[in-house]
């Protein structure tokens, strides 16, 4: 696949859909992090917005914050979860 990036960046047909794209990367990649503790529900701008069953389960998601977005990080390969929220579900 980024042989066909490097070759469609210029393209402005393909930019529109970049963020989209990206988007659906991220969160695939936080599913497969996630070891079903919450669903994903959205990335927009760093901002990756996770759904929690209680508010005792985002409580405890909150402390381990860091280290879920170090690993959705890891796996996507840079820098692009720089916040998460919890949301009850």
């Amino acid at each position: 696949m980024k042989k066909i990036n490097k070759i469609l960046i210029n393209d402005p047909r393909y930019r529109r859909w970049q963020k989209p794209l990206e988007a659906a990367e991220i969160c695939h990649r936080a599913r497969q992090v996630s070891e079903g503790q919450y669903q994903v529900i959205s990335f927009d701008g760093g901002l990756l917005t996770l759904g929690c069953s209680s508010p005792a389960q985002a409580a405890n998601l909150q402390t381990q914050r860091t280290e879920i977005m170090a690993q959705i990080n890891q796996k996507i390969g840079r820098q692009a979860v720089k916040r998460i929220r919890f949301e009850i579900i």
